[in-house]
């Protein structure tokens, strides 16, 4: 499963298709992969004055680099570790925008019979659901939950999630996960966990549900919301289809007390209380997967009384991908981008872009 996953968003998973190896004894191996990504961004305006105006450049996008390490402790038992960082080849470093940043860094057990048990900053429970949806170029992600949380991701664990501790273990065609995070010093956070399962049939579908809650103390400096959302909750439902030719998928979620899309100021958000968030996507793959062409939807809205708080909008692209190469075109049609109190600020985007991967 998930063969199309792999080929088309190397960096969605642990495992990347390229990476190289670069030691090997037998018991030991070491490999590092990732991709240097750039792109043409262009962004069009939305109301009058200063935000009317476009802009289009040229930028970063999401660059990587990655090392996986795994050793045979003793007979079934694999020990290995992950190390990701993000970099910029573009633009300068700066205080506010790093050369390198941490994406990843976790060890981990694993045993056929046990399972894997994975400690550290990683791709969360939640996600094994999530990133069946998860798969444009640029976009997506937003309906989803998984990139929310009350001070991004990493904090909440939707995504990556930060002093974590995940367990995995499959049974026959069905995978399981578990997920704990810890209390973060420097953050409101007091604890996190997640459980999500999947089950993948032998013609190429998979149905899978998860489920995840993070507590906060309301007395810690950063915290986010009123004092009464210091608990937030989500269920993320979804079906992936994929085939030599398609990939199909879909999810359907309720948060509660986590989205902050909705906000009027940034500079002190607000929490929803309710809200509810689809995302759809679709593949055709041409001649092997050298070409491919797609298309999707992410919807979120606010259910949270009296406000009008909704984010949707369509994308289109077409890759090519020959090799260690992709050159992408992607279009996103801003359909609604309102705050809470129904100011738009909806707008078109594109983005040109190229990435070589290692």
């Amino acid at each position: 499963m998930n063969k199309l996953i792999a080929g088309l968003a190397l960096s969605a998973m642990a495992s990347s298709v390229s990476a190289a190896t670069i030691y090997e004894n037998g018991k030991t191996n070491v490999k590092i992969g990732g991709y240097l990504g750039i792109e043409a961004f262009y962004q069009a305006g939305y109301g009058d004055g200063a935000t009317s105006d476009s802009s289009f450049e040229m930028q970063n996008k999401t660059s990587r680099i990655r090392f996986a390490f795994e050793h045979e402790m003793v007979q079934n038992w694999i020990a290995g570790a992950q190390l990701e960082w993000g970099f910029n080849p573009t633009e300068g470093s700066s205080s506010d925008d790093p050369l390198f940043s941490n994406r990843l860094g976790n060890i981990y057990f694993n045993n056929d019979s046990f399972g894997e048990i994975r400690v550290g900053k990683q791709w969360s429970a939640y996600y094994d659901i999530a990133v069946w949806t998860d798969q444009f170029w640029k976009f997506g992600g937003d309906a989803s939950g998984t990139y929310d949380g009350r001070n991004g991701s990493d904090e909440s664990g939707m995504g990556r999630a930060d002093e974590a501790l995940v367990y995995r273990k499959s049974f026959a065609g069905f995978g399981l996960a578990a997920q704990y995070q810890l209390e973060k010093d420097d953050s409101a956070r007091d604890y996190g966990y997640q459980l999500s399962g999947k089950y993948d049939f032998d013609f190429g579908l998979s149905i899978g549900a998860a489920y995840a809650e993070s507590g906060y103390d309301n007395t810690k400096a950063g915290y986010v919301g009123t004092p009464d959302q210091d608990k937030a909750s989500s269920w993320l439902v979804g079906a992936v289809y994929e085939s030599d030719m398609f990939y199909l998928a879909g999810t359907y979620g309720q948060y509660k007390k986590l989205s902050k899309k909705f906000s009027v100021d940034n500079s002190n958000p607000s929490i929803s209380d309710k809200a509810n968030g689809v995302e759809v996507i679709g593949f055709y793959n041409i001649d092997g997967g050298l070409y491919h062409v797609y298309a999707g939807y992410n919807g979120l809205k606010d259910k949270t009384e009296g406000s009008q708080g909704e984010l949707s909008y369509a994308v289109g692209g077409v890759g090519w991908k020959p090799g260690q190469v992709l050159l992408a075109l992607e279009y996103k049609f801003g359909l609604e981008n309102k705050d809470a109190l129904g100011t738009d600020k909806k707008q078109d985007e594109m983005s040109i872009q190229a990435r070589y991967y290692f």
